[in-house]
Formats: structure tokens, sequence, C-alpha cells
């Protein structure tokens, strides 16, 4: 994979003028593209993860399940040609609440380390599931599972997070029988990073700050997912974060979680922002995710305004009250699908009119590599901090009513034939642009700079090919 110089942070930029970072909100479907509607199910949460395996998506997924026999987690699984259309295949595996196998849960833990097929506890067992692709593992720990559990039964000695394997991700073996992260409450996500071959992890607690005890996120890593770091904060909610409470006390902001994944050269993660609006009782008010970015998993920034990546729905529709996304980003060659939990509820469980509650999966897209550009509305400049030139430059832009152009440049010094006016303006909007200059010169094999004069136009990536 080529290394892309994304506009999602500074690091890569030089200087800039005349240029402002915009965040791109996902295009939502209409309506879900998962629902509740199956006996054992009621409202289906992304709590869990989304892969693409050559050309076949799957999904684990939660649905939270209340009545006169079972209040809990289903651990379900389902398959998708096409990412939007989804089936949900008779696994056999353990029985519903009713006592039902022909259906397509994939794992109860409690049954699992008993080797029964007994129905599920009354308890909420394996929470937030992270199915990461492991192969270095060997052959049995093809996939890893890392899981949060409460411990309200005898599953394990006490709630943390917990690991299981597995060969082909339905059927699976116990990891040890202690959680690997102790306690630090129910939502955690985590990635295994291929470019640094590491497990990354961060996980939820409560912290003290400026008067309340908020949802915060830490970070932790780990070389084996068995041994992690002591969990420290990665971002916490500042002043800002509290503007929107134009000073009410019922009202602050909290950080309920964060998943994060590898985006080429830099992590990403959509910290979901929960508005809280019933004080120091800390039990209502609407979640939705901004986009923050990493270097290295540990240190974490903001990005642009801080609006929502993925938005709510207009109030009375099926994602209003919440929306939040797990470990289901799929990056695809010229598209970006952000799988998410919609509620027509608030987090108090609060609908419009009384409303039943009802929870569905939900997806968003953005074209590749445009969750963020940057904008000139009028001229803008940009330059490139040094890098070493291959064949073919490449820019991700959309200069439909403007124009771009290209200029490279060693330690100060022009370099003849690829000047801003020898530079063929790039004025359509394009997933992939080559950079082309009015000369019969090549490419100089020395580190060079690139300089970028833009009018009207925005750029979200660009790469040497």
């Amino acid at each position: 994979m080529d290394y892309k110089i994304l506009f999602i942070d500074d690091h890569e930029i030089n200087s800039s003028k005349g240029l402002k970072r915009i965040i791109h909100s996902g295009k939502k479907r209409n309506t879900p593209v998962l629902k509740a509607d199956r006996p054992w199910e009621a409202i289906n949460q992304m709590g869990g993860t989304v892969r693409k395996e050559g050309s076949l998506y799957r999904m684990w997924y939660d649905s939270w399940i209340e009545n006169t026999k079972y209040n809990g987690y289903a651990s379900l699984y389902a398959e998708s040609n096409n990412g939007i259309n989804w089936d949900k295949p008779i696994l056999k595996k353990y029985k519903d609440f009713n006592g039902n196998l022909n259906n397509n849960i994939y794992l109860n833990r409690i049954s699992l380390r008993r080797k029964t097929l007994s129905p599920p506890k009354n308890i909420e067992q394996d929470h937030n599931k992270n199915i990461l692709y492991t192969p270095h593992l060997g052959e049995d720990k093809k996939y890893t599972m890392i899981a949060y559990d409460y411990a309200y039964t005898n599953f394990g000695p006490y709630d943390g997070y917990y690991l299981a394997y597995s060969k082909d991700g339905i059927t699976w073996t116990d990891g040890p029988l202690e959680p690997v992260i102790p306690g630090h409450a129910d939502v955690g996500w985590f990635m295994y990073d291929n470019k640094d071959k590491m497990f990354r992890g961060i996980v939820k607690a409560y912290l003290n700050i400026r008067g309340y005890s908020r949802r915060s996120v830490l970070w932790t890593e780990s070389n084996d997912a068995l041994d992690w770091t002591l969990p420290k904060p990665a971002i916490i909610p500042d002043k800002i974060d509290d503007l929107w409470s134009n000073g009410d006390p019922e009202r602050f902001t909290q950080f309920y979680g964060m998943p994060i994944f590898r985006y080429n050269s830099i992590i990403l993660g959509f910290v979901e922002d929960f508005r809280t609006t019933d004080g120091h009782r800390s039990r209502d008010g609407f979640t939705y995710p901004q986009l923050v970015s990493s270097r290295d998993g540990r240190k974490w920034e903001r990005v642009g305004n801080r609006s929502p990546v993925i938005e709510l729905g207009e109030p009375g529709s099926w994602d209003w009250g919440s929306v939040s996304i797990g470990n289901s980003i799929v990056i695809e060659k010229e598209e970006i699908k952000a799988y998410y939990t919609g509620r027509n509820d608030t987090h108090a469980h609060t609908t419009i009119d009384n409303e039943p509650v009802e929870g569905s999966i939900g997806v968003a897209t953005w074209p590749i590599d445009r969750f963020v550009g940057l904008e000139s509305k009028e001229f803008g400049t940009l330059e490139i901090n040094e890098s070493n030139p291959k064949t073919s430059l490449h820019i991700n832009a959309n200069a439909n009513n403007g124009f771009i152009q290209v200029a490279l440049y060693n330690n100060e010094n022009n370099i003849e034939g690829f000047n801003i006016e020898d530079s063929i303006k790039i004025t359509s909007d394009s997933l992939d642009h080559i950079v082309e200059w009015n000369t019969n010169s090549s490419l100089p094999k020395i580190p060079l700079k690139i300089k970028i004069h833009m009018q009207n136009a925005e750029i979200f990536s660009l790469w040497w090919s």
C-alpha cells in the first residue's frame, strides 16, 4: 500500500495559508441495514465487529433482550455479499432463551465454559465483542475476541476484558479464566495494528473532571493481548466540549467510548460524545461520534471543529437519540463504510410519545480518504514536508469550481520544469488525480518538497506511486 499524506492533522504540513480543515459527516442510508426480526432479537446494537474478507462481509453484533425469561446480550452473527442486505445463518450452536437451537447465536460464554447447550443465564455477559484478525498467532487463533464481562455470575472471578480464540470466527475456545484487563467499565474497543505489530485498546473509566464524575477513554497496548500496559487517559472532555451546556449544571459532556482503527499512515478514533442532560445522575442524554486522531495510539488530537462524523437523525427517526459505531469500519478501494447502532431513544430510554424502544444497525459511507479535507474558498497555499519521490504524484481532490496546481522544489530551490507555472491545472473532482507538468524532464531522484496552490478547491490526500 502506498503511504498517503492525509490532512486530518498537521503532521505532514510545513505551512499553509488560506485553508480550512473540514470534517465531512458520513452519508447515511435512510433505513437500517439490519433490524431485529427474529424471536431471539430485541434491540440490535453494533456492539461488535464488521469485517470484509474477500467478497464476503461478516458481522458479529449484539441484541439486548429483556423479558420474563432473559435479561442480557445475545451474541449474533450475520453475513452479506454487498454490505447492505444481510443474512442471519442458522448456526445451531447455542439455545436461545426459549430453548430454540435454530438461531444465529455464535457465543454463550457460560455454556462454552460448562460445555453445555443450555439457554443463556440472566446476566450481561460478553459486552462489546471485538473480533480481531490475528493469523500470526496460529491457525487456532486466527481470530482473537476481546470482550467485557460484568462478572454477575461465576463466568469469571471479577469484571473486566476476557479473551477467546477461533479459527473461523464462529466456534470459539476460551482464553485465560481471568480477565486480561480487570475492571475499567463496560465499553472497550480494540484493534490489531498491522503496521506497528501490536494490539491497541481504548477502555472506559470514570474520572473526576471539573466537578463531575465523567465517563472517559483510556489507552492501553499489548504485544500479545495477554499483558497490557496500565490504561492512561487518551483524551478527556475539555471546556470547549461543555460550551453547549450554556452553564446549565445539569448538562455536561462525557466520552462513552472510542472505537479505533488504522487508516494508512494514521490511527483514527470515533470518540462517542455523550451529552448528558440529567446532571450527577449521569444517565440521560444523546450520543454521537466525533473524529480524533493519533500517530502512535497514545497521544490523541481533536480534529477540526469537532462536528459529528456521523450525525444524529431528525427527531422521530430511527436514529435520532443515539449513534455509535463499533469495531466496524470497512475500508474498500473507493469507499469507507462505518456500521453503527442507531436508536430511537436517549440513554435513559426516553422516546418520543412513549414509542417502544428500538435499536437497529445502519451504515454511513464516505468516498475513500474523505473524512477530512483542506478547503480554500478563495486562494490558498499548502507546503508539504520533504519526501522521496517515486514515478507519479497523485492527489485526491475536488476542484470542480476552481483549480489546483503543484510545484516541486529541493532545499528552497525550484526544480526546472516543475514550477507552479509548469503545472497543468487540476479542475475536476477525482479520487485519484495524477499531477502533470508541461515538461519533458524526469522527476529528480532527490528528496522533494511539494507546494500546492489552490482556489475554490478541497484536497483530501496525496501520495507517490
